[in-house]
């Protein structure tokens, strides 16, 4: 188990004692290197980061001629860390006359910020302080533009706490959004946006993730988030995960004490010490059959300890799914549009739901499905038709017995 670790409250130790030096955390396959002088940041930089990036941040900026000279396809080709690829690209840019000082200390600023954020959303990871061992180069580099990191620290918690809000509907900004049916831009929707506005987005959604479509539209990310919130929720919008480069970096962390709105938002609680102690357990049930969710319903309905969601339309149980964050899923195979087998992957490709019991429900009795089921990372698999017991059974043994274990 990875040692927890609260990056904001060290950056803020390290700016108040006037420290000078490196602070280094890695977790997993990411890493951030984070460069103070006398408390003050000269740099910040992520492991993971890319030239396709960097490309619409110059974009955001207006300068169209050193976003042109970059090649994107670097990001696949170079064997170097994404933080070094990026900012060698932004000296060659200035070395060739693309980029003026002024441009390139900007855009070197917009960097260290983003490394910054994400690094604060870490909550688990292994860190060095390197006391004293500023490079030359890097305090040269960046003696013009020092950041009062007292400054940006609550800055990004202010931000955090916006993110936060929406978590239960996003979970990070590089989460890729598309459009599931162009039809679907007629339907109402309590939104801000206007049909030409909406369209003209979407058309944009070509897999790239909100923060890259926020730089395209030269929007505050934040804001765009809350502009396409409605259209989420409503399913007109859905969000692919991040792609694998990005699904490195932390997702949205989830407040220590949390309430979720009617309207979906998160909102701070009250004293989790005075919970009950009797856990209620929500349960998600997808399937196309009417009566089978009814089935469902009136099984585990005699049980106060369970909560279920019922999910008719498999292209809304995604969405539906990330906004829930069941403790639980029972899933059919065989669905119209979108079938149980791509529906588990796509869970089991986020963060979120890697450890969340998924039991395929299906007719199909043959070896091959329930091998199919185990390889796209289902827990286990019922079969129709099933007996109340067989039913209780399942989700027992995955939940009431799991968490006694757990405990």
């Amino acid at each position: 188990m990875k040692p927890e670790i609260d990056p904001a409250r060290m950056l803020s130790d390290f700016s108040s004692s006037l420290s000078t030096g490196r602070l280094e955390v890695i977790c997993d396959s990411a890493s951030w290197s984070i460069v103070l002088q006398s408390g003050q940041l000269l740099s910040a930089d992520c492991s993971v980061q890319s030239l396709g990036q960097l490309n619409h941040r110059l974009c955001q900026l207006g300068w169209d001629l050193p976003a042109k000279a970059i090649n994107t396809a670097g990001d696949r080709n170079s064997n170097l860390a994404g933080d070094i690829l990026v900012r060698q690209e932004i000296d060659r840019l200035e070395m060739q006359g693309l980029l003026v000082p002024s441009q390139a200390s900007q855009i070197s600023a917009e960097v260290t910020k983003e490394a910054l954020e994400s690094l604060l959303w870490l909550r688990t990871g292994e860190w060095k302080w390197h006391s004293d061992t500023l490079v030359t180069s890097v305090v040269i580099k960046n003696s013009a533009s020092r950041f009062n990191l007292s400054q940006l620290l609550e800055y990004y918690q202010q931000r955090l706490r916006i993110w936060q809000k929406y978590i239960t509907v996003i979970q990070s900004p590089h989460q890729r959004p598309y459009l599931v049916n162009p039809r679907l831009l007629e339907k109402p929707v309590a939104g801000n946006l206007s049909s030409t506005a909406l369209s003209q987005i979407t058309q944009l959604m070509k897999g790239i993730s909100l923060r890259e479509l926020s730089l395209l539209l030269k929007q505050d990310e934040l804001k765009l988030v809350q502009l396409l919130i409605p259209y989420i929720r409503e399913n007109v919008i859905c969000l692919l995960e991040p792609s694998d480069r990005f699904s490195q970096l932390p997702s949205i962390p989830e407040p220590d004490l949390l309430k979720i709105s009617a309207s979906g938002e998160i909102t701070p609680s009250g004293d989790s010490n005075n919970q009950s102690s009797d856990k209620k357990y929500k349960i998600a049930c997808i399937d196309d059959s009417p009566f089978i969710l009814d089935e469902m319903e009136k099984i585990l309905g005699k049980h106060s300890q369970y909560s279920l969601t019922k999910i008719e339309d498999p292209v809304k149980a995604a969405a539906m799914i990330f906004r829930l964050k069941p403790d639980l899923i029972l899933m059919d195979i065989t669905m119209p549009d979108i079938n149980g087998y791509k529906l588990c992957r796509l869970f089991r490709s986020s963060a979120a739901f890697k450890t969340t019991p998924i039991i395929m429900v299906t007719g199909n009795k043959g070896l091959l499905d329930k091998a199919r089921a185990k390889l796209v990372g289902a827990t286990d698999y019922l079969t129709k038709p099933f007996s109340q017991t067989e039913l209780l059974a399942l989700v027992e043994k995955y939940l009431v017995e799991n968490s006694k274990i757990a405990v």
